[in-house]
């Protein structure tokens, strides 16, 4: 279970009722998933007692005006292959559901990807029957290798046309260093660079886009001895935007609190982590 509050510069902490929660299988591998989407406020009166000390009134009773906050779940299953490969995605939002499917080449490299809208069929809602299906869009993928460490990757759209290809660097180790998306019909193209420690931990990724603009975006890392990372810091246009924060329990190094200062909008965000183990 995943608890996240807000706390605005100089004001008290804000509980919107915002959850996250994971469930996973005997691999580690995320089975299902769901979390909470902010979707109205209203205001409401609450009655506050009064406060007495030593017998003398210090506060009279009155009224306060609260914030209450309603949110939609939204459920996400994820399916896998016996290679632990995500082979399907389901989320259900409202009467719908938004799936994506995938298949693999040999290596394990994403060979086709499919985005359709379902329903479900069933009378118990709890399990999912399909009924009608509508494809949204399908994508295939082909790669070219040009030299043992340099990689292109052609994108196919539903009719099999290439609308946009990549140039995939890697280095002696396997590590990606760089890709760079261009589309074919568009002056629009992307660069993603990658920088990794001596013990093969990224610790640098840089996004350069003119998709919306020139855009860059930048990702920091830091890590603790154990290898588990400490400090996330994100940048867009060489300004912090973002440090985020982990917390680990010293019993099982597994994460119990993240704090994400965000600079743009001076305020926190506070994630507690908790765990529930079964055998």
């Amino acid at each position: 279970m995943v608890v996240v509050v807000d706390k605005p510069d100089g004001e008290v902490i804000i509980d919107k009722g915002n959850t996250q929660g994971y469930e996973f299988d005997t691999c580690g591998n995320v089975t299902r998933y769901y979390y909470t989407v902010f979707n109205t406020r209203h205001f409401e009166d609450v009655d506050v007692p009064a406060v007495y000390r030593h017998g003398k009134l210090i506060r009279p009773a009155g009224t306060r005006t609260v914030a209450k906050y309603i949110n939609d779940t939204i459920f996400v299953n994820v399916f896998y292959d016996k290679q632990n490969h995500v082979i399907a995605k389901r989320m259900q939002a409202g009467d719908y559901y938004d799936a994506y499917y995938y298949e693999y080449d040999s290596v394990g490299r994403i060979r086709k990807e499919m985005h359709s809208k379902e329903t479900n069929a069933s009378e118990n809602k709890k399990e999912f029957k399909l009924g009608v299906q509508s494809i949204l869009s399908s994508e295939t993928f082909v790669y070219t290798a040009l030299t043992p460490t340099q990689l292109k990757k052609s994108c196919l759209n539903d009719e099999g046309r290439e609308y946009k290809k990549a140039i995939i660097n890697y280095d002696d180790k396997g590590n990606i260093l760089s890709e760079n998306y261009e589309f074919i019909v568009s002056w629009m193209r992307a660069e993603t660079t990658y920088k990794y420690d001596a013990n093969n931990r990224l610790t640098d990724k840089t996004l350069i886009s003119n998709e919306s603009g020139d855009v860059k975006t930048q990702s920091l890392y830091e890590y603790n001895a154990n290898g588990a990372m400490l400090i996330e810091k994100k940048l867009k246009k060489d300004v912090l935007t973002d440090e985020i924060n982990i917390l680990y329990d010293e019993t099982f190094n597994l994460p119990n609190s993240e704090v994400n200062r965000d600079h743009i909008n001076s305020s926190i965000g506070i994630v507690k982590f908790g765990y529930t183990f079964f055998q």
